[in-house]
């Protein structure tokens, strides 16, 4: 078992190296989104599938954003002292879900009631 400082630099090293990967992906998708302008293409067919393309950019790069925002949420956490607790208990989430998941916010029983709340809430 790592020691707790040890295992802070695990994660640390983890979710930097997401953080990277992840602001190459959304600067790849905000370049591709932006190439997919041409008004030389007549063609109506052309036009459709160049505009689903673009929407399909646009919305990979929009989770791709999300999912940034909680890595960079959980590295700040990480400065602060306050990695690995909930936030809606305060209780500590699993050591498998944060290998799983670095970036998690809730532990496993919270995610399961806010997901079901979610549900109830959109259905």
């Amino acid at each position: 078992m790592k020691t707790k400082k040890g295992r802070l630099g695990y994660y640390k090293k983890m979710l930097v190296e997401k953080q990277r990967q992840l602001v190459e992906e959304v600067g790849k998708s905000a370049l591709n989104g932006k190439g997919q302008e041409d008004d030389s293409i007549k063609d109506l067919g052309d036009q459709a599938t160049t505009a689903y393309t673009r929407e399909f950019l646009f919305e990979l790069g929009n989770g791709d954003r999300r999912l940034l925002k909680e890595v960079t949420a959980a590295l700040q956490k990480i400065d602060e002292g306050s990695f690995g607790a909930c936030e809606r208990c305060a209780e500590a989430i699993s050591e498998k879900r944060l290998e799983a998941l670095p970036f998690a916010r809730y532990c496993i029983s919270c995610q399961r009631v806010i997901e079901e709340e979610e549900r109830m809430t959109a259905g």
